[in-house]
């Protein structure tokens, strides 16, 4: 379904997105930040997964739009709809953030804001709007990291930065679609004696290098 013609805006196919919910094992009472809120569609599916006990906070940058959605989900009480930024709106501890739009970094908001075995899901992408749907689980101070599949989506306002585009393009070239080598997030920029691990690094973070089949096996 289209939402704006003419910033090529739509709402995606719900079967990929039912099958990206699956992988964040959204549960009943569980608090979602949801960035990207479109007309309200997905927020009314994430409404009723968590049900009344549990809280999504939807974010739209669009007024407009953000005004429809709050239309539209009248009847979801459990749904608040925030007119604003996604990636600097905080409202407390989160089980869940989920992204509907494609950065070349995440917000350390939503990073700080998951709750242990949080979950973050978000595309990854480079300057053509392709890439990887990253997924964060939070342990403790660490941050595991996998890619669940390729994506290609509209663009986050305010999450890009074109230097870091070019390199996740340039990182991505040659691999399999979604298929991302990576173990683990880091905050921060990385030192030196894990240059040898870095997959990726933009804005305050990186990405840690998972094994692959052929890496050489260090002698005991």
């Amino acid at each position: 379904m289209t939402i704006d013609v003419s910033r090529n805006l739509n709402n995606g196919m719900p079967s990929f997105w039912a099958r990206n919910f699956e992988h964040l094992d959204i549960a009943r009472g569980d608090r979602v930040l949801q960035v990207g809120a479109g007309a309200g569609y997905y927020s009314a599916v994430l409404a009723e997964i968590v049900g009344s006990a549990g809280r999504v906070t939807a974010v739209k940058t669009d007024p407009m739009l953000a005004s429809q959605a709050q239309a539209n989900l009248v009847n979801w009480p459990q749904v608040d709809v925030i007119s604003g930024d996604g990636r600097t709106v905080d409202v407390g501890e989160l089980d869940v953030v989920i992204v509907f739009a494609g950065s070349t970094h995440p917000s350390r908001c939503w990073l700080d804001r998951l709750i242990e075995g949080g979950r973050l899901l978000m595309p990854l992408t480079d300057e053509s709007w392709r890439g990887f749907l990253l997924r964060v689980i939070r342990r403790r101070n660490r941050f595991e990291a996998s890619s669940i599949g390729a994506v290609s989506v509209y663009p986050c306002i305010g999450g890009r930065d074109d230097e870091a585009g070019k390199h996740l393009h340039a990182a991505l070239e040659g691999l399999p679609p979604g298929k991302v080598p990576i173990r683990a997030l880091h905050i921060g920029d990385p030192k030196p004696d894990d240059a040898d691990n870095v997959w990726f690094q933009a804005a305050g973070f990186w990405l840690e290098r998972a094994a692959v089949e052929g890496d050489a096996v260090p002698s005991k």
